[in-house]
């Protein structure tokens, strides 16, 4: 099985994400793309039938991202038995014309009231269906911003349930507030279709404008710890605290 040596983990823990390229098996990938235009209607090919596409809903792949053994035991690594989950789903930005490409000025976090369930995310991983260069809709981070969201939360750890979105600061600033010193001007994830990012889940994130002809079709996978509650109710006072590395 697939594991992280020493530095891509060193790495991982420095700067809140790690870029496997090339990681997920082509043939995987031809199976995905067949089921999703199967359940969404259309092909890449006919560009007219993306309108068609746009109003399905999310479709269902299979064997989802999550349950690859090379990724299970990647998470295993990471957070031996204690990480559950896996399952997240598909985001498609289809290409949106006129519209001229800017790097997205903030981003935010995921677990929260507004971005889907709440619990706080351990780790979590993103690959495209097919390559996705500049501009073309990639998903965006901020490395190092993990570091000052572990800071902001020890500051305020009666926040973590939310409640930031009721300050003063919040209403001036939004997902802002989670960075601080430590992190670094934004970076999209480009790349080619079974590339793989990882990312800590208080990385600070987004997605961008697809100013591309194609569109960009990415798969998520998400984990938070067995025992959430007790994560919340006890953060980690040092950032690596409930993880196995």
């Amino acid at each position: 099985m697939t594991t992280l040596d020493e530095q891509q983990i060193l790495d991982f823990k420095q700067n809140g994400y790690l870029i496997l390229r090339d990681f997920i098996d082509s043939k995987i990938i031809d199976q995905w793309r067949c089921q999703f235009w199967q359940q969404v209607g259309g092909s890449l090919e006919d560009p007219t039938s993306w309108s068609q596409a746009k109003q399905a809903g999310s479709p269902k792949l299979s064997p989802q991202l999550g349950s690859l053994p090379d990724i299970q035991s990647i998470v295993f690594q990471l957070g031996s038995s204690d990480f559950s989950g896996g399952g997240c789903g598909i985001l498609t930005r289809w290409p949106q014309e006129g519209k001229q490409w800017q790097m997205p000025q903030s981003g935010h976090l995921d677990g929260y009231p507004g971005e889907g369930c709440q619990a706080v995310l351990m780790v979590a991983l993103t690959t495209y269906l097919y390559d996705v260069g500049p501009g073309g809709g990639s998903f965006t981070f901020w490395p190092g911003s993990h570091h000052d969201a572990h800071t902001y939360f020890l500051q305020h750890p009666d926040q973590i349930e939310g409640t930031f979105r009721d300050l003063p600061e919040w209403k001036e600033q939004g997902w802002s507030i989670f960075c601080g010193a430590n992190t670094q001007p934004p970076q999209e994830f480009a790349g080619q279709a079974g590339d793989v990012i990882l990312w800590h889940g208080w990385l600070t994130h987004t997605g961008s404008a697809n100013v591309r002809p194609s569109p960009r079709i990415g798969l998520f996978a998400r984990w938070v710890h067995k025992d959430d509650a007790g994560v919340r109710k006890n953060l980690p006072q040092s950032l690596w605290d409930y993880w196995a590395i």
